[in-house]
């Protein structure tokens, strides 16, 4: 399907490219190397996002727009469903051709044409298999982009779907002379202050379910506008009930203000964390979901802790 997927996409001449709505590092990093992939290949491409000017593309080469071109093809990146779109859903299902390259094992495939490969450790993997596949030589800004979309899902190298393959890859990312170090800095070990307000808070919430195997924090929207913090803010604080050293499962729950509902942020290195994603309408990865629940926020906590606690060992 890659194949032929390359085959479609050489035949346009221009591409808009639609990352998920919060989008994180590796669906910002895989759509922006995408963009430099397509542009290296003669064509048109830009980027269209959901929210505005978030803060990963400071590490990354590209700037978000609008399309100064009709493009004749859309191509969903690490996007597990329509839905994830967003406000975008009805343009991006407007165009004739239609592509979803993702790796979440829960993809709707939900574009005529669907590459879902849930063994690639992230979505860059595959933005880097499409690459050769369409005989397009990498560039350090290409290999860049791919780096941090490769770092940002994989924590950092650390999470357990980083593979031989995926090392083998950063390496020869790497060999391009890019500054894995900045990259991995920014993404890993640099904060704006309204997030360290945020995680403050978070902290102040934390609990803990089952003799310390379910470790929750939570986040009220009024906390969220309090810090002067972004959604892209709120959205990395699943790591802090995740270092919990006894927690086998964690939650993070996020009172949205834009969405009227609470985000749900699940990991767990023991349970399958998709199967209760997918429960309330949500999904993602074994180890790696979320959800969406339109519930006042002590209810979400209610409701999903439950359900954890039910398959916990």
């Amino acid at each position: 399907m890659m194949k032929t997927i390359a085959e479609v996409i050489s035949k346009s001449k221009s591409a808009a490219i639609f990352p998920h709505e919060n989008a994180d590092g590796d669906c910002l990093g895989s759509a922006f190397a995408l963009k430099l992939i397509l542009e290296q290949a003669g064509k048109n491409a830009c980027v269209i996002l959901e929210e505005p000017h978030p803060r990963t593309l400071g590490i990354l080469y590209g700037a978000e727009e609008s399309p100064p071109f009709p493009p004749d093809i859309a191509i969903a990146v690490d996007c597990g469903d329509l839905e994830r779109l967003g406000s975008r859903a009805a343009r991006f299902t407007a165009y004739a051709e239609t592509v979803n390259i993702d790796h979440h094992p829960t993809n709707s495939n939900f574009a005529r044409y669907n590459y879902v490969d849930p063994t690639a450790a992230a979505t860059g993997e595959l933005i880097y298999a499409l690459a050769g596949y369409a005989g397009v030589p990498l560039t350090r800004e290409i290999a860049h982009n791919l780096y941090a979309a490769l770092s940002s899902d994989t924590g950092g190298f650390k999470y357990s779907n980083t593979t031989a393959k995926t090392h083998r890859l950063a390496a020869e990312l790497i060999d391009y002379g890019i500054a894995h170090d900045k990259i991995n800095e920014f993404l890993f070990d640099k904060n704006p202050f309204s997030k360290i307000q945020l995680m403050r808070d978070a902290l102040n919430s934390f609990e803990t379910y089952a003799d310390g195997k379910l470790a929750v924090v939570s986040i009220t929207a009024a906390q969220t506008l309090a810090a002067g913090a972004s959604e892209e803010d709120a959205g990395g604080l699943i790591v802090l009930p995740r270092s919990l050293e006894t927690a086998v499962a964690s939650l993070c729950f996020r009172e949205s203000s834009a969405f009227g509902a609470i985000r749900v942020s699940m990991r767990s290195n023991v349970i399958d964390v998709s199967e209760i994603a997918r429960k309330f309408g949500g999904g993602g990865h074994v180890r790696a979901s979320g959800c969406l629940l339109r519930m006042d926020l002590q209810s979400a906590k209610d409701a999903v802790v439950r359900e954890v606690c039910r398959v916990l060992p």
